[in-house]
């Protein structure tokens, strides 16, 4: 803004010591400006939609996301904050990304609005669902996206969990999906979890 105009105590005299009338002020500069949210967040949970994602963070903070049995049930990401055991009070803040598809780097289901938070994460955990069709074509969907949305995305630190061990068809695939999905990403941080067993 401008610089302001003076007023009372200002203009005040012995004769006129509450006056009336004040001077303008100088006229100020506008612009419109747009802005972008992002979370920040330590960790970042990506995968398609019903991979588990809500119901891994509800298993792991205090978080109450919305959590059913649909896909695209996560609307807006969620944060929740995670107490590191034997760690005094540090604490790691997760974001559950809302699901996303392919297309997801053109905007296609809401894409970009999702995608853009997941630049500020300093790890991203990709959950695979286990019990889908093709686990790993999911996988490498997922991984194009984040990489055609912006490559430095690819070269984040990234740790693939496979979800939903408690069905017994994904635990008796897992050896076999587990040695192609280290073949795919080129790194060992592969594991599975239960996020519904808390396990």
């Amino acid at each position: 803004g401008g610089q302001g105009g003076r007023g009372n105590m200002a203009l005040r005299t012995d004769q006129n010591r509450v006056p009336e009338f004040a001077e303008l002020g100088e006229k100020g500069n506008g612009m419109w400006l747009n802005l972008q949210l992002k979370l920040v967040a330590d960790v970042g949970i990506v995968g398609m939609p019903n991979a588990g994602k809500s119901t891994l963070i509800t298993a792991v903070t205090n978080a109450k996301p919305k959590v059913a049995d649909y896909p695209f049930t996560t609307i807006v990401p969620n944060l929740g904050v995670c107490q590191l055991p034997g760690r005094g009070y540090e604490t790691l803040v997760l974001a559950d990304i809302p699901g996303l598809i392919e297309g997801a780097h053109d905007g296609v289901g809401l894409g970009h609005a999702f995608l853009r938070h997941v630049e500020r994460c300093r790890v991203l955990i990709h959950l695979v669902d286990g019990s889908a069709d093709d686990p790993l074509r999911n996988l490498r969907a997922i991984e194009s996206e984040l990489e055609l949305f912006n490559p430095d995305l690819a070269a984040k630190p990234k740790i693939v969990l496979v979800n939903k061990m408690d069905l017994k068809e994904v635990r008796d695939k897992w050896p076999s999906l587990r040695e192609e999905i280290i073949k795919e990403v080129k790194h060992g941080r592969v594991d599975a979890i239960s996020a519904a067993a808390n396990a």
